[in-house]
């Protein structure tokens, strides 16, 4: 007999399995082309996130506010600024004009598919740890951007990005390393100023940054890929 709650049962079930079908789909959708380590070698790097109710979050959520009631209009849109994470927010600390590095296709090219590569790693730490964003635990944050809206908090995917790409930067133009990670310090920091990480996920994404960098150098696939866009730059910063 097909009962009412044997059907909602029914359409329970298969709602789960097509949100896990789809979670999976989303999850394997593209391999990485220079990362192939397993994602538990990066997810094992971490240690938890404090408790929610923790004195340590407490004090990152009184850091937070204070933070927030200094922010000014300049900041926020600073903060805004550095939403996109694209190589070219880079350019002023390698000495060169965002539109130069927009026209070098080889270098453009290699980061978009380093951040690819980067995307499941920080994705299966975050689904490991499942941390809330700041303003889901304290109801004064008040972020200033809202593309993060139901994503997880540690580490920050942000911060990882931009060492990853301070790193990796640097290892192409050596001299200009310590502008590139004075700006993945800056480029990470704007997520708290504008309420959506907690600092320890900055951290964590600074850890997490210093072991892909390691594995993208040490990989082939990325090495041969490296040839042209280290051209590009270094033909322009000769210039």
């Amino acid at each position: 007999m097909n009962t009412p709650g044997r059907r909602w049962r029914w359409i329970a079930g298969l709602v789960l399995a097509l949100l896990a079908a789809g979670f999976a789909y989303h999850q394997y959708e593209a391999e990485p082309r220079f990362l192939h380590a397993p994602t538990e070698e990066f997810v094992a790097l971490f240690t938890a996130p404090p408790p929610t109710d923790s004195p340590r979050t407490r004090g990152e959520l009184d850091q937070m506010l204070a933070i927030q009631k200094q922010r000014t209009a300049a900041d926020v849109a600073a903060s805004r600024a550095d939403r996109k994470t694209d190589v070219w927010q880079f350019a002023k600390a390698l000495g060169l004009d965002p539109q130069q590095l927009r026209e070098m296709n080889a270098l453009d090219e290699l980061a978009a598919q380093i951040e690819d590569d980067i995307r499941p790693y920080v994705r299966a730490a975050k689904h490991r740890f499942l941390r809330l964003r700041p303003y889901e635990v304290e109801s004064q944050i008040d972020p200033c951007i809202d593309d993060v809206r139901g994503d997880l908090s540690y580490p920050s995917g942000h911060a990882t990005y931009g060492y990853v790409m301070a790193y990796l930067l640097s290892d192409m133009v050596p001299e200009r390393k310590p502008a590139l990670i004075a700006r993945a310090q800056e480029f990470a920091r704007q997520r708290v100023v504008c309420g959506v990480h907690f600092p320890s996920d900055l951290e964590a994404g600074r850890i997490g940054a210093e072991w892909l960098a390691q594995h993208f150098l040490a990989s082939a696939d990325y090495q041969a890929a490296l040839v042209p866009a280290r051209r590009e730059l270094r033909a322009a910063i000769d210039r």
